[in-house]
């Protein structure tokens, strides 16, 4: 076992212990269900945008970037497919179809994805702009605009849902989406960071980006709720069969066709490998496609990628 594979199950369980604390904290009544919405928006609306815009800013993107992004939109959509086929082959009811194809298509690329990829490549800042281009385009932008749709056609609520103008609209006005285009141009300036004008800011920057794994624990340990779920294990085996088993092979199947390098390729499989989004189950409660079985899911999974996510980054990422 490598030092990587090593350093991705301590990182794994790091994240699980802080989320047991969270747990806890919880439980005691120190920490509140209702301060859930405030952590999540401080976490989208301000250390994401400022970690994506200033990582532009440091490292600029180049065009080579653009063929894992590709191959991760592919690897997300033939999933989604796959999903719906099992879906129909074993006979799932509409809404349980809906929330399988919802929880094993597109993964938990930000939340999990940022914290793990900035400590697992700790010396290496190619890999952070790497995964910001492949979760924000190829792993945000259908979480918003193709999620809301399974959901919207699949649940009961799809009379009242909204249209997908307006998720994508929704979504090109997020703070997140917005600091993409914004570091991205702005790192065509060339910016000197040097500068004793900038210097102080990327510091600050600095600080904010040190909050993003913290955070990301704390919203899901406030997320999770325990209950039993003995009913829902093939379902839960399937999805992540689907998100934790299949989501890889593609992706690193394609990291061959494209000859991509070992870092974009180790990337792009750690990327894929992601458990389930936690915005899923969102989208899947406000819509009636079964919010319950995508909630419990998504907390498996979660889980589940203690050993997952190592043992996958052995078999396909060096």
């Amino acid at each position: 076992m490598t030092q990587a594979n090593i350093h991705i199950i301590e990182t794994v369980v790091a994240f699980a212990l802080v989320v047991l604390l969270t747990i806890f904290l919880k439980k005691k009544e120190i920490l509140k269900g209702s301060d859930t919405p405030t952590f999540t928006r401080l976490l989208t609306e301000v250390v994401l945008p400022v970690v994506i815009f200033f990582q532009f800013l440091r490292y600029p993107p180049a065009a080579r970037h653009l063929l894992p992004v590709l191959a991760m939109l592919i690897t997300g959509c033939c999933t989604l497919v796959a999903a719906w086929m099992v879906g129909k082959l074993l006979g799932f009811s509409r809404s349980t179809t809906g929330a399988l194809m919802i929880v094993s298509s597109f993964g938990s690329s930000a939340l999990l994805g940022y914290p793990l990829i900035q400590y697992t490549f700790p010396h290496n800042p190619g890999a952070m702009t790497e995964a910001i281009l492949i979760s924000e385009l190829a792993v945000g932008l259908p979480i918003f605009t193709l999620c809301p749709l399974v959901a919207m056609h699949f649940g009961e609520g799809s009379k009242t849902a909204g249209s997908p103008p307006s998720t994508l609209l929704q979504y090109f006005r997020s703070p997140i989406f917005i600091a993409v285009i914004l570091g991205f141009a702005v790192s065509r300036l060339h910016v000197p960071l040097e500068s004793p004008f900038v210097a102080p800011v990327i510091e600050a920057a600095k600080i904010i980006n040190g909050t993003l794994a913290a955070l990301a624990c704390l919203i899901l340990g406030m997320q999770i709720k325990v209950e039993s779920f003995k009913r829902l294990l093939p379902i839960v085996a399937i999805s992540a069969a689907l998100q934790m088993g299949l989501q890889p092979l593609l992706a690193y199947g394609q990291a061959v066709l494209y000859h991509l390098g070992g870092l974009e390729r180790q990337v792009l499989v750690l990327i894929a490998a992601m458990p389930s989004a936690v915005l899923g189950p969102v989208f899947a409660v406000r819509y009636k496609c079964d919010g319950e079985l995508a909630s419990t899911v998504t907390f498996i999974n979660i889980l589940l990628a203690v050993l997952g996510i190592p043992v996958v980054f052995w078999l396909l990422g060096h």
